[in-house]
């Protein structure tokens, strides 16, 4: 008996599932990226304008994960409003 009372999928729209996800999970690691680079760059440039030293390469991308993922979690902890 199938779950839901649908129809059972057949194996092209299993493969057609297959490859939408495969693109969507590409998609986000590449758009997380993105975004990772530019906080990292955003962090860059606010620590050269507000500190004398220059900020090192581990303490940018600890800040930049740090707020990239904190974003993340808050956009997916977000409560929808009807």
């Amino acid at each position: 008996m199938v779950r839901g009372g649908g129809e059972r999928m057949g194996m092209k729209q299993k493969l057609d599932v297959l490859v939408v996800t495969l693109i969507a999970t590409i998609m986000l690691v590449i758009l997380g990226l993105i975004y990772f680079s530019l906080t990292l760059l955003v962090i860059k440039v606010a620590a050269n304008v507000l500190f004398t030293d220059d900020l090192s390469a581990s303490m940018g991308a600890l800040a930049a994960a740090l707020v990239t993922g904190a974003v993340m979690i808050a956009g997916a902890l977000e409560k929808k409003k009807d």
